[in-house]
C-alpha cells in the first residue's frame, strides 16, 4: 500500500478524499494550521507544517516525508508549489517546475496558450492600454477567487489598485468571458502522457466549487487535449474554462496541482494517484462518468464536557 502526504490539509476535499482513498492507500494530511483538517480524519493522519513562506518549510516537508515513508507528496496550496517542483528528494505530484512557474503567473500562461495558437481571453498587465469593459481584474499571482472582480470602466482599474494594495504589473485586467464555466481534471503519467480528462460543470461557485457535475461534452475533452498535446505537462493539474453559447471553448487559467474537486474526479472513477505510479501508457482516454455530482455543506462540530459531536 502507498504512503500518500496530501499539503494543504485542511481543504475543502479532503475529508472526500480520505473516504474515497483510504482503502487503497496510506492517507496523510498535513496543514499550517492542522485543527483546520476535518476531524473525520483520525489525529494521527493529520500533521502540522510551516506556511510556504517559513524557511523551515522545505525542510521540514521533507523530514515528515521521510518519517511517514511517503511514495507520493501531494501538494495543494500554490505557494508551496515553487518550493516543491524542482525537489528531488521526494517524489511529488506535479507538473514540471518551467511548467509551474508559467501556469502559477495568469499573464505568462495566457501567453504561453496564445503562442500556441490556443484560443484564451484578451488579458494584458493593468498598466497597459485596455479599453474593453466591463472585464476582470484579478492578480497574476491569485488563487481561489481572491480579489478577483468585475470593473465596468477604466476608472475602477486606480480604484482596485488602490483598494487591493497591488501594484499594477501584479495584476492583470481579463475579458469578461460569458457561458458555462467548467473546471476540468487533467490526468497524465510521469512521461506526461494523457489518461484522462474529466469535465467538471461548475453549478455554484464561492471561491471553491460547491456544486458541480461530470458531464459528456466532447468540446471541451478535445479542447482540452489540444492544450496538453500543445502544452503538455506530467502528474495532475486542473484547466479552468468556459464554453460559451457561440461554441468557443476557452481556457482562462491553468492551475498546476490538483483541485478542490479532486475528490469528485475520483468519484466517478478517475485515479491520478494510480496514473503518475503505475507510468504506464494510457489504454483508453477517460472521462469519468457522467451524472456524479458534488454538493458541498457546512458541518459543524461542537465539543464540550456535556457534549460532543
Amino acid at each position: 500500500m502507498n504512503t500518500l502526504l496530501f499539503t494543504g490539509g485542511g481543504g475543502a476535499g479532503n475529508e472526500a478524499i480520505f473516504r474515497l482513498l483510504g482503502e487503497r492507500y496510506d492517507l496523510h494530511f498535513a496543514d499550517a494550521d492542522p485543527a483546520a483538517i476535518d476531524p473525520a480524519i483520525p489525529a494521527e493522519r493529520r500533521h502540522a507544517i510551516p506556511l510556504a513562506a517559513a524557511p523551515s518549510f522545505g525542510e521540514t516537508l521533507v523530514a515528515l516525508c521521510q518519517r511517514l515513508g511517503v511514495d507520493l507528496l501531494v501538494p495543494g496550496v500554490d505557494e508551496e508549489l515553487p518550493h516543491l517542483a524542482a525537489r528531488e528528494d521526494v517524489p511529488v505530484l506535479l507538473p514540471e517546475p518551467a511548467y509551474v512557474s508559467v501556469m502559477l503567473d495568469k499573464l505568462e500562461s495566457v501567453r504561453a496558450l496564445a503562442a500556441k495558437g490556443l484560443d484564451a481571453p484578451q488579458t494584458v498587465a493593468a498598466g497597459e492600454r485596455w479599453s474593453a469593459f466591463p472585464c476582470i481584474a484579478k492578480p497574476r499571482d491569485g488563487r481561489g477567487s481572491r480579489e478577483v472582480r468585475v470593473l465596468d470602466d477604466a476608472s475602477q482599474v486606480a480604484a482596485y489598485l488602490k483598494l487591493t494594495g497591488y501594484a499594477a504589473e501584479s495584476v492583470v485586467l481579463q475579458e469578461l468571458l460569458t457561458g458555462q464555466e467548467y473546471t476540468v481534471l487533467m490526468a497524465a503519467d510521469q512521461r506526461a502522457r494523457l489518461h484522462a480528462v474529466v469535465p467538471v460543470k461548475v453549478e455554484v461557485k464561492r471561491g471553491i466549487t460547491l456544486r458541480a457535475e461530470i458531464v459528456d461534452n466532447g468540446a471541451v475533452v478535445e479542447t482540452c487535449r489540444r492544450i496538453h498535446a500543445a502544452l503538455p505537462a506530467r502528474g495532475c493539474y486542473n484547466i479552468q474554462l468556459v464554453h460559451d453559447k457561440a461554441g468557443r471553448v476557452i481556457p482562462f487559467e491553468i492551475n498546476p496541482r490538483v483541485s478542490t474537486t479532486f475528490c469528485l474526479g475520483l468519484a466517478a472513477g478517475v485515479d491520478p494517484i494510480a496514473v503518475y505510479l503505475q507510468n504506464e501508457p494510457p489504454a483508453t482516454m477517460a472521462t469519468g462518468q457522467a451524472g456524479t455530482t458534488l454538493r458541498r455543506f457546512w458541518a459543524n462540530h461542537i465539543q464540550s464536557e456535556k457534549f460532543q459531536s
